[in-house]
């Protein structure tokens, strides 16, 4: 028997192999880009699981000094302890959250019913005040409602309503006796010394009114200032801003609106004889059927205006761009028009409009 430490005898079958095994060709491993663990990331750190620790066998805890027995004893003792400590931390902080949440909701009602209730007390007093006799305390109210309009959208289609409704019933010709202005025969002829000037608190709410009025494609009429019937006969209204405005039928007779901002205006049916509204800006504005005898409306924008029907005897028109106005059926007798833009107008050809202004009498033009 050979001995352990003898060569075993290799057959010659296998004889011509190696005794040792080949050694690994020396391949260079591909570089590989380093990958960042899974709790690189809050998420990989969230959601990474520590491997379970096994129970020591007897052979550990035999090397463990005393001391060491006693601490992993009350390790294992306080475990529970821990995890229920965690998990009424956690419900406390939880509940925290939620306490704090239902805290800033409670609270951002409560401010805004505060909001609320000032408003409307603000509201009421300027309401009150609106009905001094005191000018001053009036003008206070007006523009206190101005004030509520823009810290509350809500209300501002209705503090429009009332201002208009202000206007409506402190018009010119509201107090009695009646001023000369409003006589059935008023001075034919005034001159800017017979302007006479509104009272402070009726011409703030003239021109608060109508910008309150959010101007959008689907506003309707009803949503504009109504100061439709009101007399403003021989009134200064120099440079007013009332666009969007609806003064239809209103009595604005030798009223200076000298280069006023009437775009968007309803003036239909309006009796504007001898106004004065050079250089005024009434782009789109509607004047269909208005009376504008002897109107000064020199340099004037009536860009797209409506003009069906109006009067415009005796009219100065010079240098005035109406651009697509409408003149359709509109009168025209002793109109002066000269430099006029009448680019793309409606309702009349050019011949019919010369035909038109032909002088009858010696025109009178301011």
């Amino acid at each position: 028997m050979p001995s352990p430490h003898t060569p075993r005898r290799v057959t010659r079958k296998f004889a011509h192999l190696s005794r040792h095994p080949p050694a690994a060709p020396d391949i260079p491993l591909p570089a590989t880009t380093p990958t960042h663990p899974r709790a690189a990331t809050w998420l990989g750190r969230l959601l990474h699981r520590h491997p379970p620790v096994h129970r020591p066998t007897p052979a550990e805890l035999a090397t463990l000094t005393p001391k060491e027995r006693q601490e992993l004893w009350d390790a294992h003792r306080l475990r529970p302890l821990h995890t229920i400590t965690a998990l009424t931390t956690s419900v406390g902080v939880l509940l925290g959250v939620a306490f704090t949440a239902f805290g800033l909701i409670y609270t951002a009602r409560t401010l805004a019913a505060t909001q609320e209730a000032q408003i409307t007390d603000r509201y009421t007093k300027a309401v009150e005040q609106l009905d001094s006799s005191a000018v001053d305390v009036r003008l206070g109210a007006i523009y206190a409602l101005q004030r509520i309009a823009t810290d509350s959208a809500p209300d501002r289609p209705t503090i429009q309503k009332l201002l208009a409704a202000f206007v409506r019933n402190h018009d010119l010709c509201t107090p009695q006796p009646p001023p000369p202005q409003c006589a059935t025969e008023p001075p034919s002829k005034p001159d800017a010394t017979q302007y006479m000037r509104l009272p402070t608190d009726v011409y703030a709410a003239l021109t608060i009114a109508p910008a309150l009025t959010t101007a959008t494609p689907a506003t309707k009429p009803q949503d504009h200032a109504d100061f439709s019937q009101t007399r403003f006969p021989h009134a200064d209204l120099f440079r007013a801003n009332l666009s969007s405005a609806n003064l239809n039928s209103t009595d604005l007779t030798g009223a200076n609106l000298a280069n006023a901002d009437l775009t968007d205006v309803d003036l239909a049916n309006a009796d504007l004889t001898d106004v004065f509204l050079t250089d005024a800006n009434l782009t789109r504005a509607d004047l269909s059927g208005a009376n504008l005898t002897r109107a000064d409306l020199y340099a004037a924008d009536l860009t797209g205006v409506d003009l069906s029907g109006a009067d415009l005897t005796g009219a100065n028109l010079t240098d005035a761009d109406l651009t697509g106005a409408d003149l359709s059926s509109a009168i025209l007798t002793n109109a002066l028009l000269s430099g006029a833009n009448l680019t793309n107008v409606r309702g009349m050809t050019p011949d019919e409009i010369r035909e038109a202004t032909r002088p009858v009498t010696n025109p009178t033009i301011r």
